[in-house]
């Protein structure tokens, strides 16, 4: 069996003859030849592909026949559950059906997502057992007699948060092969069907917790691919990080509970007190400290400094978990079994608790920024790598021997430099393709004669203004995609009366469900959409949903974000120039992903509309011009009414 991607993707081949609509695209093509050079020859890849080559298909094809031809395992890692459920539910059946060999798919999560039945089992005897006094247990046990998955996302009801907590599969508290329900346990049955299988689909934050654990997590795997891979930085920053708050000694509060009951019959009386002695003041010192701790969040972000770090360090948590590491030490089992392992996860989590209490209360090791901030209403204390480039160097790029990254945005002014920097990818082949759509008739790139600075005093009205006057043009379907809440709530107050006036529905994110507000919006034809952060990316409207995407300013990062001024100071300590370094090509990737919402199929025809003059009028704007799909430029609005016939 060899590779041909012409036979498989060509106007003859064999997806052309399976599908009635199907697209022949040169460019799929060609990156379906080079993913599977890439894997053959054991190296590294980086591929842009523009919006419409269709990706998906042009890494699966050619990494299923790799891992079945060679007798290897692979890994497709994605961002968004979105496309993992299209990997698995729309292109893996499709696939199975139509390829001339057979091969395993198996979707991984982490393990949170899964039930536990002995910690179910647990929860049952604590209640008696009594389900009928128990309303919500009565459909949970149907549903833990029935499933097969154990999925928490599978379930045909919403579970309660708190009782999911209860119910779950930790590590903390997993016994794992020593567990009376091994031989039925959905994680670990799960983790053994993945050694059978040619394709693990997972998520990127999974496959780097299993770089970080030295290939702990996922069996062993000689090639990956990370789809949406210009995420990677910031999921590598946030798996690489420490975090610090009230729920995470929560969470060891009741796993500590749970063993106490676990261990009851099998130590002595005196380590059962001593646990409940010292989980009890744990807590309690938990419940002061971050307490005490929240007076001194100033803001959004407190930095942890020389000047204020002893009103963070006050604290006797070390002191309790050493206490607990000395404690656990004196449980001397008679034979290895439930128990033993039961006492030796929560050692091991003890261990990590302190280990993250004392970089984040120390603050000694430079490579992390440290911060503390309020998240869901809990003080947290935060240390965040400064670089991540090393950690993936070191824990992926130099373990797996071909990892394929891929996305419709990459690179920056045609190059791939920045990311690869960014992410510690020395050496790798590269692609970079362009849409098969074509721009300069579907599509206009307008920078309007009234476009202002940001720190123009009337920048609001101006963007209030335009945003209207393109709604009057494209008479409904403008996404306007903002860079702050502020702005975009000053907007939508300053432009309702209007729309109410003439008739136009605004939805605007924070008034529900994202999913909810996108669907609304797109069967409402007389409608605008106005987003922040997460509607910039993944958001999918083709056809005559979506005729116009509003930029109302350049998508800077905000250098109040503490690893991001760290970012910063350290290019400059090095001699480099941080704003053009980093500021600017964070902001073309992120301006390239809003510009990508606009044209979906062959068919769409729309305009992007970029209120902001720096695009013009600074030393970097020709950057982002040159990054951009080949849409006709203009500064007349008013053209927006040629792409539609009116």
């Amino acid at each position: 069996m060899s590779f041909n991607a012409e036979e498989l993707l060509g106007p003859k081949g064999l997806l052309a003859q399976t599908l009635g609509n199907y697209e022949y695209r040169p460019e799929q093509i060609q990156m379906a030849n080079h993913v599977y050079q890439t894997l053959q020859d054991e190296v590294h890849g980086i591929i842009e592909a523009g919006t419409g080559v269709g990706k998906s298909l042009a890494y699966l094809l050619p990494l299923i026949e790799h891992t079945v031809t060679e007798k290897k395992r692979a890994v497709v890692a994605t961002h968004t559950i979105t496309l993992q459920e299209q990997l698995f539910q729309k292109d893996i059946p499709f696939l199975k059906e139509v390829l001339p060999f057979e091969f395993q798919v198996e979707v991984f999560k982490g393990r949170s997502n899964y039930l536990c039945l002995r910690r179910w089992n647990d929860l049952l005897q604590r209640r008696g057992g009594q389900l009928g006094l128990v309303d919500d247990l009565k459909p949970l046990d149907r549903w833990v007699n029935a499933t097969t998955t154990g999925d928490y996302n599978e379930a045909p009801f919403t579970i309660p948060w708190e009782l999911w907590l209860e119910i779950r599969c930790e590590k903390e508290s997993c016994p794992e092969e020593l567990c009376a329900y091994f031989p039925k346990c959905f994680y670990w049955s799960l983790r053994h069907r993945l050694h059978e299988a040619h394709l693990i689909i997972t998520n990127q934050a999974m496959l780097l917790a299993d770089a970080r654990t030295e290939g702990r997590v996922l069996p062993g795997c000689k090639c990956a691919v990370i789809d949406e891979a210009h995420n990677l930085e910031d999921v590598a920053t946030n798996a690489y990080s420490h975090q610090l708050n009230r729920p995470a000694f929560l969470a060891y509060y009741r796993t500590g509970s749970q063993l106490q009951g676990a261990l009851r019959d099998f130590v002595p009386e005196y380590i059962i007190q001593d646990l409940n002695l010292i989980l009890d003041e744990l807590m309690k010192e938990a419940g002061q400290y971050f307490s005490q701790i929240e007076q001194h969040i100033t803001g959004f972000t407190t930095l942890l400094t020389e000047e204020n770090r002893p009103y963070f360090s006050q604290t006797s948590l070390p002191k309790h978990l050493k206490d607990m590491a000395e404690v656990l030490k004196e449980c001397d089992f008679a034979e290895e079994g439930e128990q033993s392992a039961l006492a030796e996860q929560f050692a091991s989590f003890t261990e990590r608790l302190l280990s993250t209490l004392d970089l984040v209360l120390l603050g000694q090791d430079t490579s992390y920024a440290y911060w503390a901030e309020m998240q869901n209403g809990e003080p947290t204390l935060v240390a965040a790598p400064i670089e991540v480039s090393g950690f993936l160097q070191e824990t992926l790029f130099q373990q797996v021997p071909s990892v394929i990254l891929t996305s419709a945005t990459l690179s920056t002014n045609q190059s791939f430099d920045y990311i690869r920097r960014q992410l510690g990818l020395n050496e790798a082949e590269e692609l970079n393709l362009g849409s098969p759509f074509a721009y300069d008739k579907q599509a206009i790139l307008c920078v309007p004669q009234e476009a202002k600075h940001p720190n123009h005093p009337r920048y609001a009205h101006y963007v209030s203004y335009l945003i209207l006057r393109t709604l009057a043009l494209t008479q409904g379907g403008v996404l306007a995609l903002f860079t702050s809440y502020s702005l975009m709530d000053e907007v939508a107050e300053a432009i309702s009366p209007k729309l109410d006036e003439v008739g136009y529905t605004l939805y605007k994110q924070g008034d529900g469900p994202r999913l909810g507000l996108i669907q609304d919006f797109q069967t409402d034809p007389r409608s605008l959409l106005f987003g922040t952060n997460s509607f910039w990316e993944g958001i999918d409207l083709p056809g005559e949903a979506l005729r116009a995407v509003v930029i109302t300013r350049l998508p800077f990062t905000s250098p109040d974000r503490p690893v991001t001024r760290a970012r910063l100071q350290a290019i400059e300590e090095a001699g480099g120039n941080p704003f053009l370094a980093y500021s600017v090509p964070q902001a073309i990737l992120r301006l390239k992903q809003g510009f990508g919402r606009l044209i979906r199929t062959k068919t769409d025809a729309g305009g992007v509309v970029i209120l902001d003059e720096r695009i013009l009028t600074a030393r970097y704007g020709p950057d982002f011009l040159a990054s951009l799909p080949p849409a006709r430029f203009t500064r007349n609005l008013d053209e927006l009414r040629l792409l539609f016939g009116d």
